[in-house]
């Protein structure tokens, strides 16, 4: 019996992007240790935390490339999370008061973007829908709750609520069974 192998072949690293890796995995211990200690010794703002998220966020989705779901869609669901992860935390530890309308712009942004990305090649990109699911359905879920719950009733609150809403009614119609299978698959279910 001879098995074939599906799997995409594993490529070396360079000898120049392990060196930039190295370098920039340095200079980012280097802050992450310095930032905190002139923040407590300044004794301001928790501004270190932003910039600690920061170098998250450039390790995460430049420097390091992710072994599983490594595509477009995975990768733009991951900068839209931390973007608004960021906003959040710039907004409550350094100037508040604004995020309750710009995060809701920038995911309903972030969701159109992802979308147009989905459904330009539909067969192509069926086996990478459930991160822009989840995302799309904790979109709906979150600004449901800010609706209902909160009473966060701005502009860009409806407009996330009804984009994910309509993407998300958008994505069963155009696949129907074929979400069905990558929900099994994705959860293990079977």
């Amino acid at each position: 019996m001879d098995f074939e192998v599906i799997y995409p072949k594993i490529k070396k690293t360079s000898l120049a992007m392990l060196r930039v890796r190295t370098v920039f995995g340095l200079l980012f211990l280097a802050a992450a240790v310095v930032c905190p200690i002139v923040n407590i010794v300044l004794r301001g703002k928790a501004w270190s935390v932003i910039v600690l998220w920061a170098l998250y966020m450039v390790w995460t989705l430049v420097l390091q490339t992710p072994l599983v779901e490594r595509n477009l869609i995975s990768q733009g669901v991951r900068l839209s999370v931390m973007t608004a992860i960021l906003l959040v935390l710039i907004d409550r530890l350094l100037a508040p008061g604004w995020a309750a309308f710009v995060v809701p712009i920038v995911a309903y942004a972030a969701l159109i973007v992802l979308a147009i990305l989905f459904f330009v090649n539909v067969s192509k990109q069926r086996h990478n829908v459930m991160p822009l699911v989840i995302v799309t359905l904790a979109a709906a879920i979150g600004s449901a709750v800010a609706l209902f719950a909160f009473s966060e009733t701005s502009w860009p609150m409806i407009v996330l609520a009804s984009t994910a809403a309509v993407l998300l009614i958008a994505t069963v119609l155009t696949l129907r069974t074929r979400l069905l299978s990558e929900i099994v698959k994705r959860f293990h279910l079977r």
